[in-house]
């Protein structure tokens, strides 16, 4: 049985597909298997892209990322498992430094994920993201910026028990977008624990090809974001500085989809969590001249 697992989703990049799994085969670490889902590719993904053992799952049609996660999570075998989009890439270090990490805070944590370095291809520049320290041990109080740093995380380059995650029911398969926030809330809200380390062990790439995350799927993003700010509005409440970091995304997004009076409500309520955040206060008496535009129109 292997120690860890890595489970890659894709559909219809086998040349970044390519990249994403010869970046976990150059691991320092080797007691690893790499599980490809193809969801739903035209051609499907085959054996001979690639030039070492690959365990390769289909989806006939298009499912979403969040089922291709979890079909992936289904087959693997590791203690742990861990998840990388497929325009993605490991740092060779990645699988050591964090299997190091969760071994070494044993059952207090159930997740884990490393800074991500940033390339933004069309730009030509690089950045580091997920640098804000974070750790939250099993039932025991944490600092609020470690709350804070847990809302802005990306599943790309995220490890977990197998069994924690598991316990949890994965993914929300409806949801396209933040089903990984909507994950980590929903475990920390029962008293799971997690980490984050500081080295940029994940190249994480902004390209021009398909991606969820672009202006194309504003609505998209901010409906998805919308359900999750409800479903776990208690836990959110409880973490101001969560909050403020959350629900000014939720809103940035609610405006540029066009949702004002979306936009204005999720001000309020993080106002009411946290009366002293400038930017959402800036944001909330800026938003009216918006508001009485869009009923002029």
């Amino acid at each position: 049985m292997p120690e860890l697992s890595i489970v890659i989703p894709t559909h219809n990049r086998p040349e970044m597909l390519k990249k994403a799994v010869m970046s976990v085969t150059a691991q320092t670490f080797s007691d690893l298997e790499v599980i490809v889902v193809d969801d739903g590719s035209s051609p499907p993904i085959t054996d001979d892209l690639f030039e070492t053992e690959v365990s390769i799952h289909r989806h006939s049609s298009p499912k979403g990322a969040s089922a291709a996660r979890n079909t992936g999570l289904s087959h693997a075998k590791g203690t742990y498992v861990a998840f990388l989009d497929d325009d993605d890439t490991l740092d060779p270090d990645y699988s050591a430094e964090l299997l190091n990490f969760m071994d070494n805070n044993g059952a207090d944590i159930d997740f884990s994920w490393p800074a991500l370095h940033v390339i933004d291809i069309p730009k030509g520049t690089t950045s580091i993201a997920q640098r804000l320290p974070c750790l939250i041990r099993r039932s025991q109080p944490a600092t609020e910026l470690s709350y804070a740093a847990a809302a802005y995380t990306r599943t790309t380059g995220m490890m977990f028990r197998a069994t924690s995650i598991r316990e949890f029911n994965c993914f929300d398969e409806t949801l396209s977008v933040s089903e990984d926030r909507e994950l980590i809330f929903r475990m920390l809200s029962r008293g799971c624990g997690c980490g984050a380390i500081p080295a940029p062990l994940v190249n994480f790439f902004i390209h021009t090809g398909p991606r969820l995350s672009t202006n194309d799927n504003l609505l998209r993003q901010a409906n998805c974001d919308a359900v999750v700010a409800q479903r776990h509005a208690d836990f959110i409440a409880q973490h101001p500085k969560l909050a403020s970091r959350y629900l000014n995304l939720l809103a940035r997004r609610q405006k540029d989809a066009g949702l004002i009076q979306e936009y204005r409500s999720t001000l309020k309520t993080l106002l009411k969590i946290n009366p002293l955040d400038a930017r959402a206060l800036r944001r909330f008496i800026f938003s009216w001249p918006l508001l009485t535009g869009r009923q002029s129109n």
